[in-house]
């Protein structure tokens, strides 16, 4: 794509970026963050950028996810070698058909166990653990601990020596305790790098899964399955498309539940040219064109990492586009801030290339600073109307349903009504034959005769129900429950 065309420069163009942070950082509020930009516009650079906020903010490092198959930067590598940047390349995860497996689990924080720190590089199959590790104490009715598992599944049936009762799993008190993952405890930023390469690991896996047969669908233009040796492709169609655009929506998403950490996770993407009701826009490169005019709405800031030729010099910068904005060529940049307008510029713009003196308005950790300090001009000298509340409803502790012995409650013996003098009332009319299919055999039926009720009837005592002290019987051809309701 050609170079877009920034807003006129007033005053200063190039903003130095200072990191100094007061004391206590402000707690900001922040989702998703996607960076945009051609091939070598610097966005794995700007990565490097965000890892010394981290670090100089809230002493944190960061764990940076690959799957792009270019160059990793030298200031990247240079933060890898003193621990600020923990770096996975992910492809290598490379067994057969742990594509998918390995973006979803990655997305929602998974690591590695094992990993090369000087590469990033893992076993074909290398499991992939958890950022948080859940453990599960079961305890008899009475309180008695009786095991504690790493998964819920696990549990089983067990004596409890104290009670000398065999104790099963639905009359156990289980409680849960999770922790963080032991080795994670100064991850605070997490970045994907980057969205569109992931979306091609889905097409990817894609196409070898319907070259096995395990899928089928339309057919791709060629019509058949292309063997090589072992290998076995069978193309993409439009569904695949479809598909792969969900799931790159659905990683977004997962990035959201990681916990722990103090800024929101960060994804870069290619950029691609389409079109929006008939008006060229530029956005996320991803599988077909459909996703990207909606790609950023998925992210709570996208910023343009792009060069800039001066118009006066005729130098080039490195520039990082923060606002949208409508190029030369007449495309919309679909760019969005969470900024106040008045507080975070349009962009932000780098000396000349040729000073050596990268990132001093290039930098991503420059932006966060400007959206902190927005976020403290905003509640400066703001009294707090309304206390918080870190907990809601009341401290009755819950209690397992299971876990409490079963009662039975005998049902009250309704008493007898004192009988009212009835008055005099004729008796009803008689109700007429009710007509009735007559049969060869057999005489037919003797009319409905109605019966007048006498006063004995009316003062009879009425009849105490039986207490049901079990589970009602079941309905016919079902086995009864494995343990009575509300027990």
């Amino acid at each position: 794509m050609s170079t877009p065309t920034p807003a006129p420069v007033t005053g200063e163009p190039i903003v130095k970026a200072t990191l100094d942070r007061p004391d206590s950082p402000i707690q900001r509020i922040s989702t998703a963050l996607l960076i945009i930009g051609a091939s070598g516009s610097g966005k794995t650079s700007l990565l490097e950028t965000f890892a010394t906020y981290l670090w100089e903010t809230y002493g944190k490092v960061l764990f940076l996810y690959s799957w792009d198959g270019g160059a990793i930067p030298t200031n990247i590598q240079k933060r890898m070698k003193q621990g600020i940047v923990r770096f996975w390349r992910v492809r290598t995860r490379s067994a057969m058909g742990l594509g998918i497996d390995t973006l979803y689990k990655a997305t929602k924080g998974y690591v590695p166990k094992l990993i090369n720190p000087e590469t990033g590089e893992t076993d074909p199959a290398v499991p992939m653990i958890a950022p948080v590790q859940s453990s599960y104490r079961a305890s008899c009715p009475k309180g008695h601990p009786l095991q504690t598992v790493s998964y819920i599944a696990l549990l089983q049936p067990v004596f409890c020596s104290e009670c000398k009762t065999l104790i099963g799993k639905d009359a156990m008190i289980i409680d849960q305790t999770s922790k963080r993952t032991k080795g994670l405890e100064l991850i605070g930023g997490v970045a994907f790098d980057g969205l569109t390469s992931m979306s091609n690991v889905v097409m990817d896996h894609m196409d070898h899964a319907r070259g096995a047969g395990d899928i089928g669908g339309e057919k791709p233009a060629f019509g058949g399955v292309v063997i090589s040796g072992d290998t076995r492709l069978g193309g993409n169609n439009r569904a695949d498309v479809g598909f792969g655009q969900s799931r790159a929506q659905q990683f977004v998403n997962n990035s959201l539940s990681i916990p722990y950490l103090v800024e929101g996770p960060i994804f870069t993407a290619l950029t691609a040219e389409a079109s929006e009701e008939g008006l060229p826009i530029v956005g996320a490169k991803l599988p077909g064109r459909a996703a990207t005019d909606e790609a950023s709405s998925w992210f709570g800031n996208v910023l343009e990492a792009s060069t800039y030729n001066h118009p006066d010099t005729g130098k080039k910068h490195r520039i990082l586009y923060i606002r949208p904005f409508v190029d030369a060529q007449g495309r919309k940049h679909l760019l969005k801030t969470s900024g106040s307008p008045g507080n975070i510029p349009d962009f932000l713009l780098d000396p000349p290339e040729d000073e050596k003196r990268p990132f001093e308005g290039f930098n991503l950790g420059l932006y966060l600073t400007m959206l902190d300090d927005d976020l403290r001009k905003a509640v400066a000298n703001q009294p707090r109307l309304v206390p918080d509340e870190a907990s809601y409803g009341d401290d009755t502790p819950s209690v397992q349903p299971h876990a409490v012995p079963a009662t039975t409650t005998p049902l009250p013996t309704p008493s007898t009504p004192t009988p009212a003098t009835p008055a005099a009332v004729g008796a009803p009319p008689a109700m007429p034959p009710r007509a009735t299919r007559r049969t060869r055999s057999g005489p037919a039926p003797a009319p409905v005769t109605a019966v007048t009720p006498t006063p004995a009837m009316e003062t009879t005592a009425p009849v105490e129900m039986p207490v049901q002290t079990g589970a009602p019987p079941p309905p016919p051809g079902l086995r009864p429950p494995q343990r009575a309701p509300g027990t």
